[in-house]
């Protein structure tokens, strides 16, 4: 199954689920027309949220997967460290100002696997606060690459949501790199089939 299909899938699978169990709620005779509405929303926000955590942990881990080789005490040539290869200086950015890659080199148990998780999801919600103006971009094609909110959310994490905005403004024509040569159109390619449209409308 291609990737692309499988998001697909994963949609039709939501929807599937919830209206399959109109049924067993709406069939309950002494249940009123309220509470039953009130059961189908409940499942019906049950079911998206299970969607949606299962979509983001297998974004969030393939990303690492990319980064590091999902090993949290990485650290690469310029000095990015953890899972997800954090900045000194975004770390800092986030409030972990005691957190250095030389304190890290000594000693990764200040910078724990859980506290990266946390220091990650905190930098995804601050670089789609950036570029909350740049949403309607996606479902647009640049440089043969579909605009996903996934996509957008890896490639800010590999060159900044600036890097991103200037992708996005230049069509294309400004392509940023890493020091691997890893470059904006890259990671909106390789992080694009993952359903996370709904990100805002749940707190991690």
């Amino acid at each position: 199954m291609k990737r692309k299909s499988f998001v697909q899938y994963c949609r039709m699978l939501l929807v599937t689920l919830t209206f399959v169990s109109i049924s067993a709620i709406c069939s309950a005779p002494t249940i009123g027309y309220r509470n039953k509405m009130d059961n189908f929303r409940r499942l019906y926000e049950y079911v998206q949220r299970r969607h949606f955590e299962s979509e983001f942990s297998r974004f969030i881990k393939d990303l690492g997967l990319s980064e590091s080789g999902n090993n949290w005490q990485s650290i690469n040539r310029i000095g990015c460290f953890g899972e997800w290869q954090f900045a000194e200086k975004t770390l800092h950015h986030l409030g972990h100002k005691n957190i250095t890659v030389r304190k890290f080199k000594a000693d990764p148990s200040i910078f724990p696997p859980g506290l990266q998780m946390k220091a990650l999801k905190s930098l995804i919600k601050m670089n789609l606060i950036y570029l909350r103006d740049y949403e309607h971009f996606v479902g647009d094609t640049i440089r043969g690459v579909v605009i996903t909110k996934s996509g957008m959310i890896a490639a800010s994490h590999l060159g900044g949501p600036r890097s991103l905005k200037l992708f996005l403004n230049s069509k294309g024509r400004i392509n940023k790199q890493d020091v691997l040569g890893t470059s904006m159109a890259d990671y909106l390619r390789k992080f694009s089939y993952y359903d996370l449209d709904s990100f805002n409308g749940f707190t991690l």
